[in-house]
């Protein structure tokens, strides 16, 4: 008996298989810059792997290996940008690991910590102005040139690192469209930013934004002074043309330890703001699906275009739903748009030969089907479909 359970049991474990579910992966890059290796790791969109035609905004945020940052940032992006209603458009998130987090972080040299007295851990700082250099000259340059990337790039940084997201506007404020700063050290260096703000409020950007936060801080653990907070208040007072900001306050629920997260999703949020669309919008015209991304950019200065696979989704629901009133006139059109938004993808064109076969309409489905195989020579389903109408139009 035991023999015989030992075999049935060897029988059930053979059907038991595992698969990882891999959020990302770890690279490294040569710097000549920093004279060092400097490791990064990237998430790539859902989508990445069933397209090379489509081109994808890049996150870069410092601190990949603090706290899980990386699967957190990484899984709220990809929340973010999924669904019928997505809030930000897909994309690629390179997480910059920290090795020397004074240095790299710290725009002067300062021995000076936070509460105000010195201390020999902080004799490397001064280098934020070659971590930058490293950033513009060889990480970004090397991830663009391996990626299906657009010209749209989102630099964001926490804390000490936040206080680089800063100096990186100050500096280059062109190289970065949009700019996350959680709760960044502005008490560094005698508060050097915020006295710096006055020359950086004359610059004229274009289509640039910027979202700070910070939080009610515990009074025992804090000093009183609240820099950010004074930070916002000149961005409010003295704003800069061309620059787009947002500000949050969280309450004394969060502290400067626990709003990382919710800092995050609030930053994509006010940055893309606009881009979310309603889940009813597939009940209206595609035209105004349309306009609704054209409208989002304009003021974002980028292309940005809704995902291929939700467009489809609105088509077919407009085709087959028997729940909502089908309308295949309405349905060719939605298939129509994703074509115009994705002229290389074999099935846009299939699906709208499908919406055409569906109203009759052979020759247009004809025309839509060879359009899929010139694409992709090994779509049976559209070489039988071409067939099929030969077939009815002899």
């Amino acid at each position: 008996m035991k023999k015989l359970l030992l075999f049935l049991f060897s029988l059930i474990t053979l059907n038991v298989f595992a698969e990882e579910i891999v959020i990302g992966k770890k690279y490294q890059i040569q710097s000549k810059v920093l004279n060092e290796n400097r490791e990064y790791w990237v998430s790539l969109p859902s989508s990445y792997r069933k397209n090379g035609y489509k081109k994808y905004p890049v996150l870069y945020f410092t601190d990949a290996n603090l706290n899980s940052f990386f699967h957190a940032f990484s899984g709220i992006t990809k929340q973010m940008s999924s669904d019928a209603s997505p809030q930000i458009p897909e994309m690629i998130v390179v997480g910059i690991v920290s090795q020397n987090r004074v240095r790299d972080s710290a725009p002067t040299h300062s021995l000076v910590q936070w509460g105000g007295t010195a201390t020999k851990a902080l004799e490397t700082t001064g280098g934020a102005d070659n971590f930058l250099k490293f950033l513009q000259t060889e990480l970004v340059p090397h991830i663009e040139q391996n990626y299906h990337t657009a010209d749209y790039r989102v630099l964001a940084g926490y804390s000490f690192t936040g206080l680089t997201v800063i100096h990186s506007l100050y500096q280059t404020p062109a190289f970065f469209n949009a700019y996350i700063a959680i709760d960044p050290s502005l008490w560094w260096d005698n508060q050097i930013m915020l006295k710096r703000y006055s020359e950086f409020s004359k610059k004229e950007l274009s289509k640039r934004q910027l979202f700070v936060s910070t939080s009610d801080r515990v009074p025992s653990l804090y000093p009183k002074e609240n820099y950010v907070i004074e930070f916002i208040q000149k961005l409010e007072a003295s704003p800069v043309k061309g620059l787009n900001v947002h500000s949050e306050v969280l309450g004394t629920d969060q502290n400067h330890h626990t709003m990382q997260i919710m800092s995050f999703y609030l930053g994509l949020k006010s940055i893309f703001s606009g881009f979310m669309i309603d889940d009813a919008i597939r009940f209206r015209p595609a035209a105004e699906l349309k306009v609704h991304f054209e409208s989002i950019s304009d003021k974002l200065g980028v292309n940005l275009k809704p995902r291929e696979g939700l467009v489809n989704f609105f088509g077919y629901n407009r085709l087959y739903d028997n729940q909502f009133p089908t309308n295949s006139g309405a349905a060719i059109d939605f298939f129509k748009l994703n074509t115009e938004y994705y002229p290389e993808s074999y099935n846009a064109w299939d699906s709208l030969g499908e919406a055409y076969w569906y109203e009759k309409k052979y020759k247009l489905a004809l025309d839509a089907y060879k359009k899929s195989t010139q694409l992709n020579p090994e779509n049976s389903n559209a070489q039988e479909k071409i067939k099929q109408i030969k077939v009815l139009l002899n």
